[in-house]
């Protein structure tokens, strides 16, 4: 497993222990479950950034991202001020949101929502603006990017929807993907910034379906030549009179010896064969 993957799979794990904990963790908490891999202090603001950006409470963490919200607010976006007809539309898509939620959607995933509406969504201005102090390294700035656009996360994730993975995961996935898009800002080409982290998104959902899909139809593969084995077992059985041995199935299937081992050793007692090879002459040798 690459370095990256097994951060994402970590990113994961954390975020599933959060839950279990109230959405509540300590810096200890985390730093326990990455400690192999040697993340410097920067890394592990990074982890804190978004794990605070998805309503995880980090105890012992000091939140700047409000702060630098208000700053910002306060020098460059006090021109902007919605008005109620801004707010109407605003809270219609919020209700959206929650309607389009299926039955088999988690618990927590309709609190998450509900969390979310406690957040303001970035405007453009305010992006562009987050994003070129990004680009020279402002954490805070980082944090308030991705709490910022959680939302559009989850409008991409729904668009992926019934494809194999749970819009749960979708989610999940994605925001992941904001917060490695964040880390490669440098190789975006600046005029398009916005959309190539979108387009990052898009591509790191897909290629998660696209895993998944690798993984059930190999599942899949494995049970089908179970079901064949164990058929051609049980009829070499009532032939025979006794279990067959995994010679006589491969004589019998057109399968290879190994290919039988591999199949078995994959679905443990599912096949019933004998431990020794049978003779002509009558005779039986331990395999």
């Amino acid at each position: 497993m690459s370095d990256a993957n097994k951060f994402h799979e970590m990113l994961s794990d954390i975020m599933e222990v959060a839950r279990v904990q109230g959405n509540q963790l300590t810096m200890e908490d985390v730093k326990s479950l990455f400690g192999d891999m040697n993340l410097t202090d920067g890394q592990y603001d990074h982890i804190y950034a978004y794990l605070a950006a998805n309503k995880i409470k980090i105890k012992g963490y000091v939140d700047s991202a409000s702060l630098y919200t208000e700053a910002v607010n306060q020098e460059k976006l006090k021109e902007e001020h919605l008005d109620k007809e801004d707010s109407e539309q605003k809270a219609s898509a919020h209700v959206q949101d929650k309607d389009t939620l299926q039955e088999e959607d988690s618990v927590y995933l309709k609190m998450y929502l509900e969390d979310l509406e406690g957040i303001k969504d970035c405007t453009l201005e305010e992006e562009l603006t987050l994003i070129n102090h990004i680009i020279t390294g402002d954490f805070s700035a980082k944090q308030r990017y991705i709490e910022g656009n959680l939302r559009n996360v989850i409008k991409i994730a729904k668009e992926y929807r019934n494809k194999g993975v749970t819009l749960e995961d979708l989610i999940q996935e994605g925001n992941i993907a904001l917060m490695n898009a964040l880390e490669h800002l440098q190789e975006f080409e600046k005029e398009t910034i916005r959309e190539q982290i979108i387009q990052y998104i898009r591509n790191f959902i897909e290629a998660v379906i696209n895993e998944e899909k690798e993984s059930s139809s190999f599942g899949n593969s494995i049970v089908d030549r179970t079901d064949f084995l164990n058929n051609a077992a049980k009829e070499l059985a009532e032939d025979l009179g006794r279990n067959a041995d995994i010679h006589e199935l491969a004589v019998y299937t057109k399968l290879s010896e190994r290919e039988i081992k591999d199949i078995l050793s994959m679905s443990g007692d599912a096949v019933k064969v004998s431990v020794h090879h049978h003779r002509k002459d009558g005779k039986s040798e331990g395999i």
